[in-house]
C-alpha cells in the first residue's frame, strides 16, 4: 500500500490539511500542509522510497510548524483586555493637577468626573502637575512632572 505513494497523494494531504486549517485551528496544521506540498513538489523531480518520504514529511512538518509559530502567528495583545472594565488601569499615563496637596504620602486629584486618592513618595503642594504611573487597590500612584 505504501509502495504506491506518489506526489499526488502528498498534494492531496497538503490540500486536505489546508482545508482543515481553514476551519480554524490556529495555524497548527499550516506547517504540516506546507511539508506535504513541498514533498509533492520534490517527488515530481526525484523518486524517493516511501520510508524516506514519511521521514522527510515528519522533518519538514516540524520545521514548517516551528517557522510558522516563530514568525507568522498572530500574537494576542496582552493588555487590551486587562484595561477593559478596569478604570484605574485606563487612567495610567493621564495627567492632572493636585486638588489637595500630597502630605505624608497621600493627596487627592480630580480626573474626569471622579476624585481620586493618590500616593507619592514625596510631598507635593496643591496644583502640582502629576502623572498617574500605577495603582494600588483604590489609590493611584503618581509622580511629579
Amino acid at each position: 500500500m505504501f509502495d504506491s505513494l506518489t506526489g499526488w497523494h502528498w498534494l492531496a494531504l497538503g490540500l486536505g490539511l489546508l482545508l482543515l486549517e481553514a476551519l480554524g485551528v490556529n495555524g497548527i496544521l499550516i506547517g504540516s500542509a506546507c511539508a506535504a506540498v513541498v514533498l509533492a513538489l520534490l517527488l515530481a523531480l526525484v523518486d524517493i522510497p516511501w520510508q524516506w518520504q514519511v521521514v522527510l514529511f515528519g522533518i519538514l512538518a516540524v520545521i514548517g510548524t516551528g517557522i510558522f509559530w516563530r514568525f507568522f502567528r498572530v500574537k494576542p495583545v496582552g493588555n487590551a483586555t486587562e484595561k477593559l472594565n478596569n478604570r484605574r488601569a485606563q487612567l495610567i499615563g493621564m495627567r492632572a493637577s493636585l486638588l489637595y496637596p500630597v502630605q505624608g504620602g497621600r493627596g487627592k486629584v480630580q480626573i474626569q468626573d471622579a476624585l481620586w486618592t493618590v500616593s507619592c513618595e514625596e510631598d507635593l503642594p496643591q496644583g502640582t502637575l502629576v502623572e498617574v504611573v500605577g495603582y494600588d487597590d483604590s489609590t493611584l500612584r503618581v509622580k511629579k512632572i
